[in-house]
């Protein structure tokens, strides 16, 4: 998170919020908090700009799988050390009783678990991205204790890219309280028209753009060149998204993505 006098910035994994945060130190100036966490109190900073950013769903998903291939990201160990992960991630965040249910789904999939780490294995290899999206964005996906995702009611009507992000972009105490347990494509709806707090949405595809017209609307001018002098911060070269994907995997990351492809209208 980036917090500023004017901009507050809610890091969404994997949407250039690396760049994009470096941008608004350099050009704006203020302090940096955890990188993706949630922002607990927004009463204190809803006079200000909140900002996030977003990135076409299908290409999201790659992304964040070779990031893991690479040998990078939490989501990837998390997934690489399930069901341990699983059970002390519950336990650490929702408390014993959280932690005692985890292992209560862990045992009941004793044998049964995938092989995540061999499906990190090579970011080339097409067939390992396609196992692995169906896994996380199907039934067993499901059961992911991350970040609540297990406990939610939401994790049926939504993938884990489109829960994260309303995690990341409505209010913490609302979210925690009734968002996550949305079960229905009205009731999420509803839910982030009345408690969204990001009033403006930064585009992977147009980052600089994007961030060049925020820069001029608070009144700090940088010209286009300067920014795209910085150069993109923490990417990794992969082929394009298109080259992973099958029929079925477009469809399925349609139908659990399906808020975020029509809010922004994305296409594959």
């Amino acid at each position: 998170m980036f917090i500023s006098k004017k901009v507050v910035y809610l890091e969404m994994q994997k949407t250039g919020s690396t760049h994009v945060r470096q941008v608004l130190k350099r050009y704006v100036g203020g302090k940096t908090g955890e990188r993706h966490e949630q922002l607990t109190d927004f009463e204190s900073v809803k006079d200000r700009l909140i900002v996030s950013s977003i990135r076409n769903p299908w290409d999201w998903y790659v992304s964040l799988w070779t990031f893991g291939c690479s040998g990078s990201g939490g989501f990837a160990r998390y997934l690489m050390h399930a069901p341990f992960s699983e059970i002390r991630h519950a336990a650490r965040h929702s408390g014993w009783a959280a932690g005692l249910a985890a292992t209560g789904r862990a045992f009941g999939r004793i044998g049964r678990h995938p092989q995540w780490r061999k499906l990190y294995s090579d970011a080339a290899n097409q067939e390992n991205f396609r196992r692995w999206l169906t896994l996380l964005l199907s039934e067993e996906g499901r059961s992911i204790a991350k970040e609540g995702y297990a406990s939610s009611a939401i994790r049926h009507e939504v993938g884990f890219m489109t829960f994260r992000f309303l995690a990341l972009t409505t209010e913490f105490n609302a979210w925690n309280a009734t968002g996550r347990q949305a079960d229905s494509r009205e009731g999420i709806h509803a839910f982030m028209e009345r408690h969204s707090i990001a009033s403006r949405i930064l585009r992977m595809e147009r980052l600089n753009q994007d961030l060049h017209g925020l820069l001029q609307d608070i009144g700090k001018p940088v010209s286009m060149e300067d920014l795209e002098a910085i150069g993109k911060t923490n990417a990794r070269e992969h082929a394009k998204y298109g080259y992973y994907y099958d029929p079925e995997t477009i469809d399925l990351v349609a139908k659990r993505d399906w808020l975020i492809i029509e809010r922004f209208g994305y296409t594959v």
